[in-house]
């Protein structure tokens, strides 16, 4: 028995849209550990300026001197990771919400028997792996 077109227009899309979700999901952990991560820094460069205030030895001042730039570059390169991280989580939602609406076009469009509706389904999920490129590049 020969598959239907828009039954195996529908699974493809439903195994993008899956796919495009457990990526999302991905992107949005990676966001969160970057900005976890850079607040720590943050933190640890806080401690530096107080240990070197308060330091009377010239020796270890000049050493948590030294530590707080090494911390505050790391912790502007984490800022703007994380920030660069949201804004892929952000497309990579869009795009799994375009796979999502394509893949209930798709189903639409079989229960319907309408062709137009699984050709619609199908440039909605272009749109989505277009998004998802994007961010990936």
């Amino acid at each position: 028995m020969p598959i239907d077109r828009n039954a195996l227009i529908s699974m493809i899309l439903g195994l993008l849209t899956a796919a495009a979700i457990l990526l999302w999901i991905y992107q949005v952990n990676h966001a969160v550990e970057l900005k976890i991560e850079a607040a720590q820094v943050w933190s640890d460069y806080q401690v530096k300026i107080a240990r070197a205030t308060v330091e009377e030895d010239p020796n270890l001042r000049q050493q948590y001197t030294d530590e707080q730039d090494v911390l505050r570059r790391r912790a502007a390169e984490l800022k703007d990771a994380s920030s660069s991280a949201r804004y892929n989580a952000k497309f990579s939602g869009f795009a799994a919400l375009f796979f999502l609406l394509g893949t209930t076009a798709a189903i639409a469009g079989l229960l319907s028997k309408g062709h137009y509706l699984a050709y619609a389904g199908i440039l909605l999920g272009f749109v989505g792996l277009g998004l998802e490129i994007r961010f990936l590049l």
